[in-house]
């Protein structure tokens, strides 16, 4: 549109008085041009500074920034009064991206697990991959460029790397006992007796899941590369066996570290409307989008308990607007490999205000079906630091860790415990769907932990109803009584 296009119309006859008007850039007009045409289809007689921002980015959505630039040329001249308003806008408006988002897609054939490194840390109770011996390199070179072993086809990149990293410890336990490293039944006793000792020595002792999973990746390499005998891979097999029994009868630390905090879906779902509560108030913008973040980590992950390679959504690729709704549509990657199956979850209200609680940050609510468009049409994550800059794989859990007490990876835990006591095995199909699984043995697992549950509250309960049946009626009451006053000192909290 050219400049006497702009002035001719009817909402410029009130500034054509002022002089420096017709001096105004051609991008200056255009903007406030915009702005009265915007101002008209809103209804808005008074616009405020999330107003003008979320018009910014109707009108120039590459560069708002650019676009009140010119908007605030042109009110310098016609209207000062509304500079303020201007500059919170500028302040509402989301931060460049500083920097590229991460590369997650798979990269095997590029990995050399055994390069050397000269800025490489020094290891206490393990060498470097290109310490190993070399026979071995080579074959974990082969098994990076994806080629079939002897007896099994080559692992995955993740599988692979933790298979090194056995290796290397494997290699230095070999080595400290003055044995040269082979896989062979006295080496392998010997590197597992050290592992369990170092274990022994941690608070929570000896996991049989790590010694399990220690000796699957040397029963692994054993099979892939063909150079231990028969003897000792049957050897490897029986100790695999072993641990596996006893990793059956050992809780994992997330069932603890649930009962230690008292997490479930639904505190976990208090403490976030309790962040976006505290977001409304908070004086700091930078405080504000962080609470935000949290309060929408904690409500969505805890009913849809996302792994950590899934958890970083992106609106219009794996988080769309659809049917008045947010769907979660996600392929799931584990160990880095491609499921076919997506997981599609359309949330509820409820649940999708989570979601709506970042898309809207500081604007009026009025703006937020725009703002959704928006953000779907920008393909930007849904959790992101206020500076702009996309955030690391890890940034999500550690924001779940700091504001719910407990690991990422607990979520499954906590949804399975929680539907299994409330729903029984329906409760457990159902959480099984939520959190990708589709293993028998899962659903064994879990079933298995809330019959220990059950068998333990009722022997407690038994127990309690002894204790009652032997003690005198006003000594039970004033329990009772120091019950309560305890209870009501610790709601005061």
């Amino acid at each position: 549109m050219k400049r006497h296009q702009i002035l001719s119309q009817p909402m410029w006859k009130h500034f054509l008085h002022i002089e420096d008007v017709f001096d105004l850039p051609l991008p200056a007009l255009m903007a406030a041009d915009q702005v009265w045409k915007q101002a008209i289809a809103h209804g808005a007689e008074q616009p405020t500074a999330c107003d003008y921002a979320q018009w910014a980015q109707i009108s120039h959505p590459a560069a708002p920034h650019l676009w009140l630039s010119h908007l605030c040329a042109a009110f310098e001249v016609i209207l000062p009064s509304e500079l303020n308003n201007i500059a919170a806008a500028a302040a509402l408006l989301p931060k460049p991206a500083l920097e590229p988002a991460p590369v997650t897609e798979d990269q095997s054939v590029d990995w050399a697990p055994c390069h050397y490194k000269p800025d490489a840390r020094s290891r206490k109770v393990s060498v470097h991959p290109w310490e190993l011996p070399y026979v071995w390199q080579e074959v974990l070179r082969r098994a990076a460029h994806g080629f079939p072993g002897k007896k099994t086809a080559a692992p995955a990149p993740d599988i692979l790397h933790r298979m090194c990293e056995k290796l290397c410890q494997f290699t230095w336990s070999a080595r400290e006992a003055g044995f040269e490293p082979a896989i062979s039944e006295d080496i392998v006793t010997q590197y597992l007796t050290d592992l369990e000792g170092r274990l022994r020595q941690r608070p929570h002792g000896i996991r049989w899941a790590t010694m399990r999973a220690t000796v699957e990746e040397l029963h692994r390499f054993a099979r892939y590369s063909g150079l231990v005998s028969d003897e000792d891979t049957k050897y490897l097999s029986k100790r695999l066996t072993r641990y596996s029994l006893y990793e059956k009868g050992q809780d994992a630390l997330k069932f603890q570290a649930l009962l230690d905090t008292g997490n479930t879906t639904l505190g976990l779902l208090e403490k976030a409307d309790a962040l976006l509560l505290r977001a409304r108030f908070e004086a700091s913008p930078t405080r504000r989008y962080l609470l935000r973040n949290a309060g929408a980590v904690l409500g969505l992950f805890s009913i849809v308990p996302l792994r950590n390679a899934d958890a970083r959504l992106t609106f219009g690729e794996t988080l769309v607007w659809e049917a008045d709704t947010w769907v979660i549509d996600t392929a799931i990657k584990k160990t880095r490999s491609r499921n076919t199956d997506h997981l599609v979850v359309p949330l509820e209200p409820e649940f999708a205000r989570y979601i709506d609680a970042v898309v809207q940050g500081d604007h009026d609510a009025r703006h937020l079906p725009e703002l959704r468009t928006l953000a779907v049409q920008r393909h930007e994550p849904l959790i992101k630091r206020n500076e702009g800059k996309y955030t690391s794989p890890t940034y999500i859990p550690r924001l779940f860790k700091t504001f719910a007490g407990t690991s990422f990876t607990t979520t499954r835990t906590m949804l399975h415990t929680d539907q299994a006591i409330q729903r029984g095995e329906t409760g457990t199909r159902d959480a099984m769907v939520m959190a990708q699984q589709t293993s028998p043995e899962t659903a064994k697992k879990y079933q298995a932990k809330r019959v220990r549950q059950v068998a333990v509250q009722r022997v407690q309960a038994a127990a309690s109803d002894r204790r009652e049946a032997l003690m005198p009626d006003d000594l039970i009451r004033q329990i009772r009584a120091l019950t309560d006053q305890q209870d009501s000192r610790n709601a005061d909290l």
